[in-house]
Protein backbone atom coordinates (compact mmCIF):
# COMPACT_ATOMS: atom_id res chain seq x y z
CA UNK A 1 0.00 0.00 0.00
CA UNK A 2 1.12 3.17 -1.29
CA UNK A 3 0.18 6.89 0.74
CA UNK A 4 2.11 8.86 -2.16
CA UNK A 5 -0.34 11.22 -3.57
CA UNK A 6 0.41 11.57 -7.30
CA UNK A 7 -1.88 10.16 -9.84
CA UNK A 8 -2.68 6.06 -9.12
CA UNK A 9 -3.31 2.79 -10.90
CA UNK A 10 -4.97 -0.36 -9.53
CA UNK A 11 -3.01 -3.33 -9.27
CA UNK A 12 -2.28 -5.18 -12.54
CA UNK A 13 -1.68 -8.58 -10.50
CA UNK A 14 -5.18 -7.69 -8.99
CA UNK A 15 -6.46 -7.24 -12.47
CA UNK A 16 -7.69 -4.16 -11.57
CA UNK A 17 -5.16 -1.51 -13.59
CA UNK A 18 -8.36 -0.42 -15.87
CA UNK A 19 -9.21 1.65 -12.36
CA UNK A 20 -7.29 5.07 -11.66
CA UNK A 21 -7.30 8.55 -9.74
CA UNK A 22 -6.04 11.83 -11.18
CA UNK A 23 -3.35 13.56 -8.77
CA UNK A 24 -5.75 15.98 -7.10
CA UNK A 25 -8.36 12.82 -6.88
CA UNK A 26 -5.59 10.30 -5.09
CA UNK A 27 -4.86 13.76 -2.88
CA UNK A 28 -8.15 14.11 -2.01
CA UNK A 29 -9.10 9.88 -1.23
CA UNK A 30 -5.86 10.10 0.92
CA UNK A 31 -6.30 12.91 3.28
CA UNK A 32 -9.70 11.62 3.78
CA UNK A 33 -7.89 8.30 4.47
CA UNK A 34 -5.74 9.94 7.00
CA UNK A 35 -8.16 11.31 9.03
CA UNK A 36 -9.87 7.93 9.55
CA UNK A 37 -6.76 6.73 10.58
CA UNK A 38 -6.46 9.05 13.22
CA UNK A 39 -10.20 8.49 14.60
CA UNK A 40 -9.29 4.49 14.47
CA UNK A 41 -7.99 4.50 18.06
CA UNK A 42 -10.86 5.91 19.89
CA UNK A 43 -13.80 4.53 17.84
CA UNK A 44 -11.89 0.94 18.32
CA UNK A 45 -12.61 1.47 22.01
CA UNK A 46 -15.95 2.39 21.54
CA UNK A 47 -17.15 -0.63 19.95
CA UNK A 48 -15.11 -2.39 22.19
CA UNK A 49 -16.87 -1.56 24.65
CA UNK A 50 -20.39 -2.07 23.74
CA UNK A 51 -19.26 -5.71 23.54
CA UNK A 52 -17.92 -5.49 26.56
CA UNK A 53 -21.33 -4.71 28.05
CA UNK A 54 -23.16 -6.80 25.88
CA UNK A 55 -21.03 -9.95 26.46
CA UNK A 56 -22.25 -12.28 29.00
CA UNK A 57 -26.16 -11.12 28.46
CA UNK A 58 -25.95 -11.58 24.19
CA UNK A 59 -22.87 -13.22 23.49
CA UNK A 60 -21.41 -10.36 21.29
CA UNK A 61 -18.42 -10.76 19.66
CA UNK A 62 -16.43 -8.12 17.98
CA UNK A 63 -15.07 -9.74 14.35
CA UNK A 64 -12.34 -8.18 12.10
CA UNK A 65 -11.40 -5.76 14.63
CA UNK A 66 -7.46 -5.72 12.52
CA UNK A 67 -9.79 -4.39 9.54
CA UNK A 68 -11.17 -1.64 11.45
CA UNK A 69 -9.61 0.88 9.10
CA UNK A 70 -10.27 0.35 5.34
CA UNK A 71 -6.97 0.44 3.27
CA UNK A 72 -5.82 2.95 1.02
CA UNK A 73 -5.71 0.76 -1.91
CA UNK A 74 -9.12 -0.57 -1.16
CA UNK A 75 -10.27 3.48 -0.67
CA UNK A 76 -8.59 4.47 -3.88
CA UNK A 77 -10.32 1.31 -5.84
CA UNK A 78 -13.74 2.57 -4.30
CA UNK A 79 -13.58 5.89 -5.57
CA UNK A 80 -11.89 4.82 -9.35
CA UNK A 81 -14.82 2.83 -9.37
CA UNK A 82 -17.67 5.41 -8.05
CA UNK A 83 -16.25 7.61 -10.73
CA UNK A 84 -16.11 5.14 -13.31
CA UNK A 85 -19.32 3.22 -13.01
CA UNK A 86 -21.59 6.48 -11.72
CA UNK A 87 -19.64 9.74 -12.36
CA UNK A 88 -18.94 10.33 -8.49
CA UNK A 89 -16.49 12.53 -8.25
CA UNK A 90 -13.26 12.17 -5.14
CA UNK A 91 -14.84 14.85 -3.07
CA UNK A 92 -18.30 13.38 -3.21
CA UNK A 93 -16.86 9.81 -2.33
CA UNK A 94 -14.42 11.35 0.57
CA UNK A 95 -17.07 13.52 1.87
CA UNK A 96 -19.79 10.65 2.01
CA UNK A 97 -17.67 8.01 2.91
CA UNK A 98 -18.69 6.01 5.66
CA UNK A 99 -16.71 3.01 5.50
CA UNK A 100 -13.42 3.65 6.47
CA UNK A 101 -13.66 3.04 9.48
CA UNK A 102 -15.84 -0.15 9.80
CA UNK A 103 -16.80 -2.80 12.83
CA UNK A 104 -19.28 -5.76 12.61
CA UNK A 105 -21.08 -6.70 15.80
CA UNK A 106 -22.67 -10.37 15.87
CA UNK A 107 -24.84 -11.70 18.59
CA UNK A 108 -26.49 -15.31 19.14
CA UNK A 109 -29.61 -15.31 16.90
CA UNK A 110 -31.87 -15.51 19.94
CA UNK A 111 -30.69 -12.64 21.33
CA UNK A 112 -29.89 -10.68 18.26
CA UNK A 113 -32.21 -8.27 18.76
CA UNK A 114 -32.00 -7.39 22.24
CA UNK A 115 -27.86 -7.18 21.36
CA UNK A 116 -28.93 -4.21 18.74
CA UNK A 117 -31.29 -2.42 20.79
CA UNK A 118 -28.69 -2.26 23.57
CA UNK A 119 -25.80 -1.27 21.10
CA UNK A 120 -28.55 1.47 19.66
CA UNK A 121 -28.76 2.85 23.02
CA UNK A 122 -25.19 2.91 23.91
CA UNK A 123 -24.17 4.68 20.87
CA UNK A 124 -26.92 7.34 21.47
CA UNK A 125 -25.47 7.56 24.87
CA UNK A 126 -22.25 8.53 23.81
CA UNK A 127 -23.72 11.19 21.39
CA UNK A 128 -23.61 9.23 17.95
CA UNK A 129 -26.57 8.97 16.26
CA UNK A 130 -27.41 6.58 13.11
CA UNK A 131 -27.15 8.50 9.75
CA UNK A 132 -28.19 5.53 7.71
CA UNK A 133 -29.72 1.92 8.78
CA UNK A 134 -29.83 -0.49 5.63
CA UNK A 135 -31.83 -3.98 6.68
CA UNK A 136 -31.17 -6.56 4.22
CA UNK A 137 -32.17 -10.16 6.26
CA UNK A 138 -34.81 -10.35 3.48
CA UNK A 139 -32.02 -9.93 0.47
CA UNK A 140 -31.22 -13.69 -1.18
CA UNK A 141 -27.50 -12.29 -1.29
CA UNK A 142 -26.57 -10.40 1.82
CA UNK A 143 -27.77 -10.62 4.86
CA UNK A 144 -27.60 -8.61 8.27
CA UNK A 145 -28.12 -4.85 9.04
CA UNK A 146 -25.63 -2.49 8.53
CA UNK A 147 -25.45 0.90 10.06
CA UNK A 148 -23.53 3.93 9.64
CA UNK A 149 -22.82 6.26 12.94
CA UNK A 150 -21.87 10.50 13.47
CA UNK A 151 -21.05 11.94 16.27
CA UNK A 152 -23.04 15.32 16.69
CA UNK A 153 -20.20 17.27 18.14
CA UNK A 154 -16.63 15.99 16.75
CA UNK A 155 -18.27 14.40 12.90
CA UNK A 156 -16.82 11.30 13.56
CA UNK A 157 -18.51 9.02 11.32
CA UNK A 158 -18.21 4.96 11.31
CA UNK A 159 -19.94 1.94 9.97
CA UNK A 160 -21.31 -0.85 12.34
CA UNK A 161 -22.75 -4.23 10.78
CA UNK A 162 -24.57 -6.66 13.21
CA UNK A 163 -24.79 -9.68 12.25
CA UNK A 164 -25.01 -13.64 13.70
CA UNK A 165 -22.03 -15.88 13.69
CA UNK A 166 -23.80 -17.79 10.81
CA UNK A 167 -24.34 -14.59 8.77
CA UNK A 168 -21.03 -13.07 9.43
CA UNK A 169 -19.57 -16.21 8.27
CA UNK A 170 -21.13 -16.30 5.06
CA UNK A 171 -20.60 -12.84 4.62
CA UNK A 172 -16.75 -13.72 5.01
CA UNK A 173 -17.18 -16.59 2.46
CA UNK A 174 -18.66 -14.75 -0.23
CA UNK A 175 -16.30 -11.71 -0.26
CA UNK A 176 -14.14 -12.70 -3.10
CA UNK A 177 -17.78 -12.71 -5.00
CA UNK A 178 -18.36 -9.18 -3.21
CA UNK A 179 -14.88 -8.14 -4.60
CA UNK A 180 -15.40 -8.96 -8.23
CA UNK A 181 -18.77 -7.56 -8.77
CA UNK A 182 -18.36 -4.22 -7.18
CA UNK A 183 -14.98 -4.09 -8.92
CA UNK A 184 -16.14 -4.10 -12.27
CA UNK A 185 -14.20 -6.87 -13.23
CA UNK A 186 -17.57 -8.80 -14.90
CA UNK A 187 -18.13 -6.02 -17.26
CA UNK A 188 -14.64 -5.87 -18.25
CA UNK A 189 -14.70 -9.75 -19.05
CA UNK A 190 -17.61 -9.34 -21.35
CA UNK A 191 -16.32 -6.31 -23.23
CA UNK A 192 -19.17 -4.90 -25.05
CA UNK A 193 -21.87 -7.65 -23.73
CA UNK A 194 -24.13 -6.13 -21.68
CA UNK A 195 -26.26 -9.17 -21.34
CA UNK A 196 -23.12 -11.39 -20.34
CA UNK A 197 -22.15 -8.92 -17.82
CA UNK A 198 -25.27 -8.93 -16.31
CA UNK A 199 -24.78 -12.84 -16.82
CA UNK A 200 -21.88 -13.09 -14.35
CA UNK A 201 -23.33 -10.77 -11.75
CA UNK A 202 -26.62 -13.30 -11.88
CA UNK A 203 -24.51 -16.46 -11.24
CA UNK A 204 -22.08 -14.38 -8.54
CA UNK A 205 -25.98 -13.50 -6.59
CA UNK A 206 -26.46 -16.90 -7.13
CA UNK A 207 -23.39 -18.52 -5.61
CA UNK A 208 -23.75 -16.17 -2.66
CA UNK A 209 -27.31 -17.28 -1.94
CA UNK A 210 -26.13 -20.58 -1.85
CA UNK A 211 -23.81 -20.01 0.92
CA UNK A 212 -26.58 -18.08 2.78
CA UNK A 213 -28.63 -21.11 3.39
CA UNK A 214 -26.51 -21.94 6.37
CA UNK A 215 -28.17 -18.76 8.16
CA UNK A 216 -31.69 -18.39 10.65
CA UNK A 217 -33.10 -15.27 10.79
CA UNK A 218 -33.19 -14.14 13.97
CA UNK A 219 -36.67 -13.07 15.15
CA UNK A 220 -37.29 -9.12 16.09
CA UNK A 221 -34.43 -7.84 13.14
CA UNK A 222 -37.75 -6.50 11.52
CA UNK A 223 -38.02 -3.61 13.77
CA UNK A 224 -34.77 -2.22 12.82
CA UNK A 225 -33.79 -0.01 9.37
CA UNK A 226 -35.19 0.09 6.22
CA UNK A 227 -35.68 -3.30 4.40
CA UNK A 228 -34.15 -3.89 1.27
CA UNK A 229 -34.02 -6.39 -1.32
CA UNK A 230 -31.19 -5.94 -3.82
CA UNK A 231 -30.99 -8.83 -6.00
CA UNK A 232 -33.83 -11.52 -7.80
CA UNK A 233 -32.00 -14.76 -8.13
CA UNK A 234 -32.12 -16.20 -11.32
CA UNK A 235 -32.07 -19.79 -11.60
CA UNK A 236 -31.16 -20.26 -15.05
CA UNK A 237 -28.62 -17.99 -15.39
CA UNK A 238 -26.57 -20.14 -17.72
CA UNK A 239 -23.58 -22.53 -16.61
CA UNK A 240 -20.98 -21.25 -18.72
CA UNK A 241 -21.23 -18.02 -16.91
CA UNK A 242 -21.26 -19.86 -13.41
CA UNK A 243 -17.55 -21.88 -14.79
CA UNK A 244 -16.12 -18.43 -15.49
CA UNK A 245 -17.15 -16.72 -11.77
CA UNK A 246 -16.42 -19.39 -10.30
CA UNK A 247 -12.91 -20.16 -11.85
CA UNK A 248 -12.54 -16.39 -11.44
CA UNK A 249 -13.51 -16.51 -7.25
CA UNK A 250 -11.08 -19.48 -6.94
CA UNK A 251 -8.33 -17.07 -8.30
CA UNK A 252 -9.07 -14.31 -6.05
CA UNK A 253 -8.72 -16.84 -3.15
CA UNK A 254 -5.97 -18.09 -4.15
CA UNK A 255 -4.70 -14.56 -4.24
CA UNK A 256 -5.84 -13.42 -1.05
CA UNK A 257 -4.31 -16.68 0.49
CA UNK A 258 -0.48 -16.04 -0.49
CA UNK A 259 -0.91 -12.47 0.53
CA UNK A 260 -1.89 -13.83 4.11
CA UNK A 261 0.64 -15.76 4.18
CA UNK A 262 3.16 -13.79 2.99
CA UNK A 263 2.04 -10.79 5.70
CA UNK A 264 2.31 -14.08 8.09
CA UNK A 265 6.10 -15.02 7.13
CA UNK A 266 6.85 -10.83 7.01
CA UNK A 267 5.60 -10.61 10.63
CA UNK A 268 7.07 -14.25 11.54
CA UNK A 269 10.66 -12.40 10.17
CA UNK A 270 10.00 -9.18 11.93
CA UNK A 271 9.89 -11.52 15.28
CA UNK A 272 13.05 -13.11 14.35
CA UNK A 273 14.53 -10.14 13.83
CA UNK A 274 13.77 -8.73 17.02
CA UNK A 275 15.28 -11.92 19.03
CA UNK A 276 18.47 -12.29 16.88
CA UNK A 277 19.24 -8.55 18.34
CA UNK A 278 18.75 -9.68 21.61
CA UNK A 279 20.57 -12.62 21.14
CA UNK A 280 24.15 -10.89 21.38
CA UNK A 281 22.96 -9.66 24.99
CA UNK A 282 22.36 -12.53 26.52
CA UNK A 283 24.93 -14.86 25.16
CA UNK A 284 26.80 -12.12 27.09
CA UNK A 285 25.00 -12.34 30.08
CA UNK A 286 24.87 -16.26 29.87
CA UNK A 287 28.88 -15.86 29.16
CA UNK A 288 29.04 -14.36 32.13
CA UNK A 289 26.74 -15.96 34.81
CA UNK A 290 29.02 -19.10 33.58
CA UNK A 291 32.19 -17.32 34.50
CA UNK A 292 30.71 -16.17 37.58
CA UNK A 293 29.81 -19.81 38.72
CA UNK A 294 33.27 -21.46 37.97
CA UNK A 295 34.90 -18.52 39.18
CA UNK A 296 38.06 -19.78 41.33
CA UNK A 297 38.00 -19.15 44.85
CA UNK A 298 40.19 -16.90 46.65
CA UNK A 299 43.40 -18.16 48.78
CA UNK A 300 41.58 -17.59 52.03
CA UNK A 301 39.02 -20.18 51.46
CA UNK A 302 41.30 -22.94 49.59
CA UNK A 303 42.72 -22.77 53.55
CA UNK A 304 41.89 -25.48 56.14
CA UNK A 305 38.42 -26.06 57.34
CA UNK A 306 37.44 -23.09 60.21
CA UNK A 307 34.84 -23.83 62.78
CA UNK A 308 31.62 -22.85 61.02
CA UNK A 309 29.63 -19.58 61.94
CA UNK A 310 26.73 -19.91 63.84
CA UNK A 311 25.20 -17.13 64.54
CA UNK A 312 22.20 -17.59 61.97
CA UNK A 313 20.98 -15.44 59.73
CA UNK A 314 17.79 -13.37 59.97
CA UNK A 315 14.39 -14.74 58.50
CA UNK A 316 13.69 -11.04 57.59
CA UNK A 317 14.70 -8.24 56.08
CA UNK A 318 13.35 -6.17 58.70
CA UNK A 319 12.48 -3.19 56.06
CA UNK A 320 16.36 -3.61 55.20
CA UNK A 321 15.69 -5.48 51.99
CA UNK A 322 14.50 -8.90 50.40
CA UNK A 323 14.29 -11.77 53.01
CA UNK A 324 17.19 -14.22 52.97
CA UNK A 325 14.84 -16.90 53.09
Amino acid sequence: MSSETGAWRGSKEAEEDHLTLTEDENRIITNRWEQAKAARGHLDGVVKGIQEKTAESHGSQVVGLDHSLKGLDSFRRKAAVARKADNVSAEETAEYVDDLNRYTLTFETDKYAEGVQESYAQLREQGYEPVYEVNTWDDPVYKGLNTSWRHSETKEHFELQFHTPESYQAKSENHELYELTRSGKFRELAGKDEGLAKQYKQAADLLQSERNKIIRIPPGQEQFGEHVIRAELNPDVSREAVGVVQEKEAGLKAKHAAEAAARAQSQAQAARSVLDTDAPAQAEHNELRNKLATKTLPQQARQGPTAARTEPLPAQSRGRGPSLT
